[in-house]
């Protein structure tokens, strides 16, 4: 297996390729994102046919794998898609062909989640999972996530790390040190995965899963069947698990803590909860992919993750 390779840090004046591999987001969004951009001293470049919405897509899948191609190979230092939704797993066939020579900054989450998985473990290329850009509306401040991925994109952080995480069995709570590469995203995605070229590779790695809007029973149905498939049961090192938002059911109740738990008791290894990533209102720290990271398990779980950038 080769090396895993570096993105280089960002520094003003460097461009941001923006492209929506996905859903539609409102114009405002893109331009409010390409705002704080440039309040970084960055300089967005937005394809004029970026946004040419479809039923469920942003564009037609030509454009969309135009954009892509472009972005790859242009003289960019980081590609950022505007959303998530749907669509992006629609291009990882098409990746095969457009591999460039020097990896850049890769940024986005949830269904982006398929462009990760191919970037980590085809190109060797270590990716951000961060917030999309139509998240970074300057009307939401400074806030400790947003400071926290300028501090990674610039070199001024050698990384991550993350504090608090609880743990949800008894490997967990044995005092140790688990290291290993971070892979996973989107659960419904990395599920989406099995069976295809680019399927989640969970073999001593650290495996964080998050999600959004799937109820408590979808939710174990989603483990089971990863489980069931190998890539939950004996292979990682341990799982982390970042935000699961909108699982209330008819009734109200909240089931997919109840999910998790259930999970946890059935493997042996150590399994944390509490990881402030993913589709939570407040907070969505990033994730750096396909990097060296450290958990110390116990009372209290901490995890430490390298940038991915040099």
């Amino acid at each position: 297996m080769s090396k895993n390779k570096t993105w280089s840090f960002l520094k003003a004046g460097d461009v941001v390729d923006i492209i929506a591999p996905a859903s539609h987001s409102p114009v405002h969004k893109l331009e409010k994102g390409c705002e704080w951009i440039r309040s970084l001293g960055l300089i967005p470049r937005v394809p004029e046919d970026l946004l040419d919405p479809q039923i469920f897509f942003s564009a037609p899948l030509e454009t969309q794998l135009r954009h892509l191609t472009s972005a790859l190979h242009s003289d960019s230092k980081a590609i950022w898609c505007l959303r998530g939704g749907y669509g992006s797993m629609r291009l990882v066939p098409h990746l095969k062909k457009m591999k460039p020579t020097t990896p850049k900054a890769f940024l986005g989450f949830s269904d982006i989640t398929a462009l990760h998985l191919f970037l980590n473990q085809e190109w060797k290329w270590p990716t951000l999972h961060s917030r999309v850009l139509s998240q970074m509306d300057p009307q939401y401040g400074e806030s400790p996530d947003r400071r926290e991925l300028v501090n990674l994109l610039f070199g001024r952080s050698p990384g991550v790390i993350l504090t608090g995480l609880i743990p949800m069995n008894a490997a967990a709570l044995n005092e140790s040190v688990v290291s290993g590469e971070i892979t996973g995203g989107n659960l419904r995605i990395v599920q989406t995965s099995l069976g295809l070229p680019w399927q989640c590779r969970t073999k001593n790695k650290i495996v964080f899963l998050e999600d959004v809007d799937e109820r408590g029973y979808s939710i174990d149905r989603m483990l089971e069947q990863l489980i069931g498939a190998g890539l939950l049961d004996q292979h990682p090192r341990a799982v982390v698990f970042g935000d699961f938002t909108g699982s209330k059911e008819k009734d109200g109740k909240d089931h997919s803590l109840f999910a998790l738990e259930s999970f946890a008791r059935r493997v042996h290894y150590p399994v944390f909860r509490g990881v402030p990533a993913g589709h939570g209102t407040e907070l969505n720290h990033t994730i750096p992919f396909n990097t060296r990271a450290t958990l110390i398990t116990g009372k209290e779980g901490i995890l430490s993750i390298q940038s991915g950038g040099a």
